[in-house]
């Protein structure tokens, strides 16, 4: 048997999200975390979330900017990640 690669593509998605965006969806994501388990935070039954920062991104990943499927997916504090049609 043996393995053939077809095809070969790229492709970049449209829409572009800059680690300013990512991280004041993702701190609205740990503000929001920190109040719903608040109480088991005080008893310490449960660690709060950090907040980041756009300058600890951009030197622990180097990566300023970056291409994705669904900006609006990723970006809702309550989603964080995008909305992918399924396939068959």
């Amino acid at each position: 048997m043996n393995n053939v690669i077809s095809g070969v593509g790229l492709y970049t998605p449209v829409d572009v999200i800059n680690n300013d965006e990512l991280v004041e969806s993702f701190n609205c994501f740990v503000a929001d975390y920190n109040t719903r388990h608040s109480a088991a935070i005080a008893i310490g039954e449960t660690e709060p979330l950090q907040p980041s920062s756009t300058a600890f991104i951009d030197k622990a990943s180097g990566i300023l900017s970056r291409y994705v499927i669904d900006k609006q997916g990723i970006l809702d504090p309550e989603r964080m990640k995008p909305y992918v049609a399924p396939r068959t």
